[in-house]
């Protein structure tokens, strides 16, 4: 597990913490439906975050008889419940709120105390955001950020920068809705920018939701990491071809499994050495290979599937 993602996360609760204090402190005195629905979502993103601390914790206990492979998903589990809470509290509660408030026609007080709150809350989903993204590693950051999502396995880092993202969309949403009620007098505009600050949240949710289902279902490792890991293993010497090739993402590690026809070897304790020396050379190269399974293969067995 890397030391960008806990960072990432105490960016994300600190800062949820500050807007949430001040989102409810202004929805109780202007009655804005906008920054209530503010004010829950950051109070679920407070809880999401200690989540993904004790998610963490979790993943560094030791393997055991009945969990061989350790427990580093462990924060798949954990991430799943952000998720879900994050479509819930975020998405759900946020267009009740502010559907109940339509339906209802309630107005609201003090419109310049809420926007001016709304804006101090933008500025620092602002500066949490840009700090969650310069913890990643820059090379891994290169070719975007969009790829970067659909190709991580650090699912704190993720799901901290997903919900930074879609709390600066809300903010906005509903810095849109309040001002349009204090420039036209309708409330309604209120309560319409508390339902999309839930349609945000609901969008942001199913998209982690996709991502978590996929690495726990399992997920190949990046496609640059496979080309990479296959060419080095066409080049070793001791390797004439390669039958199949898996590498399976195991959190922030890597499990990988190979079939390849060796070059004939004198005796079967040369062909263990061999076999020792691949991968304990291919580990050496790729340190994220926490697990490397190495079978030989006869030319007469012919193709396996890749």
């Amino acid at each position: 597990m890397t030391e960008t993602a806990p960072r990432a996360v105490r960016y994300a609760l600190a800062s949820n913490i500050a807007v949430m204090l001040c989102k409810f402190a202004a929805a109780l005195w202007t009655n804005s439906g906008a920054t209530l629905a503010e004010a829950a979502h950051s109070s679920a993103d407070c809880l999401n975050q200690i989540l993904l601390m004790a998610g963490r914790r979790a993943a560094h206990g030791p393997a055991d008889e009945q969990h061989p492979l350790g427990f580093e998903r462990e924060t798949h589990f954990y991430a799943m419940l952000v998720a879900v809470q994050f479509f819930v509290v975020g998405g759900l509660v946020s267009i009740g709120i502010g559907a109940w408030r339509l339906w209802h026609r309630t107005g609201f007080d003090h419109a310049g105390v809420a926007i001016g709150v709304l804006l101090v809350s933008a500025a620092i989903e602002g500066s949490a955001l840009r700090a969650s993204v310069r913890s990643i590693d820059r090379k891994r950051r290169a070719g975007g950020l969009w790829r970067w999502f659909r190709e991580t396995g650090q699912l704190e880092v993720m799901l901290s920068i997903g919900e930074d993202t879609s709390a600066l969309a809300g903010v906005l949403v509903s810095l849109a809705g309040t001002s349009l009620s204090a420039l036209t007098g309708w409330s309604g505009f209120d309560a319409l920018g508390s339902v999309g600050v839930g349609c945000v949240m609901t969008a942001a949710a199913v998209f982690s939701l996709r991502k978590i289902k996929s690495l726990i279902v399992g997920e190949a490792a990046r496609a640059e990491v496979r080309r990479a890991m296959r060419g080095w293993l066409e080049a070793r010497p001791e390797i004439e071809r390669i039958v199949s090739f898996i590498v399976l993402r195991w959190s922030e590690s890597l499990v990988v499994a190979v079939q390849a026809q060796l070059k004939a070897q004198p005796d079967a304790d040369e062909l263990v050495r061999t076999i020792d020396l691949i991968e304990t050379a291919l580990q050496r190269e790729f340190p994220a290979a926490r697990w490397v399974y190495f079978e030989p293969e006869l030319r007469e067995h012919g193709p396996h599937p890749s």
